[in-house]
């Protein structure tokens, strides 16, 4: 951790101090917050960041997220989905005919 950053901790520790201890109100409170944390953001408006890289997984590895869309049935088209509708319906209505008759 750098000095800015010990700062603008050591910033937000005493405004969460004063806030919870009801020395100033919610607003300012967040307004507050607010100024102290543009401190941390670079010249783009992008606050800086320690990005993790995702693991690489090996060829022969487990599969990771990737089998999850396909298990979910992501991708199916509507077409496929009207199929599953249409199946559905047409089991509902055998099982209720069959019902009423039997009766």
């Amino acid at each position: 951790m750098n000095e800015r950053e010990r700062i603008v901790n050591r910033d937000l520790s005493l405004l969460d101090e004063a806030h919870y201890g009801g020395r100033i109100a919610r607003a300012e409170y967040r307004a507050r917050r607010r100024n102290v944390l543009s401190v941390l953001r670079d010249s783009h408006g992008i606050t800086a960041r320690n990005v993790l890289a995702p693991p690489v997984r090996a060829a022969d590895g487990p599969p990771g997220d990737e089998m999850l869309p396909v298990l979910l049935g992501a991708g199916r088209s509507s077409r496929t989905w009207l199929m599953v509708f249409a199946a559905g319906a047409l089991v509902c209505a055998v099982l209720l005919g069959l019902l009423f008759f039997a009766a």
